[in-house]
């Protein structure tokens, strides 16, 4: 069985451009990739350990401010793993919450499942966080070429 590639977007759906991650995990899910599992979640956690561990590669995609997307509105960029980093720091608890982080996950996955994918993240610039369902225009503007960016990362540019 060969492993398929894995996209999770992330974000509060409830909180205006907070919730890009999930709504272009959406709109990826819409395409039909074969090779390709998508999944949309609040936050990361835990539970994704094992999905990661058999992933032949990951792209995490979430909200972020523009200092950290960049200056074009998004950034694409390959998780290098931390060298010499334990997978559990003594006196954390990050692993054990419902608040992990992208490496924290990956670590867990090679720790309890041998097994670290490549991945990338995509951080998508967000300009609002008020209470709301929709996209902020400006961070909706920026989905064509984001979801360009995700095809060409899947291979099916």
């Amino acid at each position: 069985m060969s492993r398929r590639d894995l996209l999770i977007g992330w974000g509060n759906g409830l909180r205006q451009d907070d919730g890009v991650g999930r709504a272009i995990a959406a709109q990826v899910q819409a395409w039909g990739l074969a090779r390709l599992s998508v999944i949309a979640r609040t936050q990361l956690t835990p539970e994704l350990a094992p999905q990661l561990a058999a992933a032949r590669r990951v792209l995490f995609v979430d909200a972020a401010a523009e200092a950290a997307a960049g200056p074009g509105g998004w950034r694409l960029e390959r998780l290098l793993p931390p060298a010499s980093v334990p997978a559990v720091v003594p006196g954390t608890t990050e692993l054990f919450s419902h608040q992990a982080s992208a490496v924290g996950l990956l670590q867990l996955a090679a720790t309890l499942y041998g097994r670290r994918p490549p991945a990338w993240q995509l951080l998508v610039t967000a300009h609002g966080f008020g209470f709301g369902t929709g996209l902020t225009p400006a961070t909706a503007a920026q989905l064509p070429e984001v979801l360009a960016a995700v095809r060409r990362w899947s291979g099916d540019a």
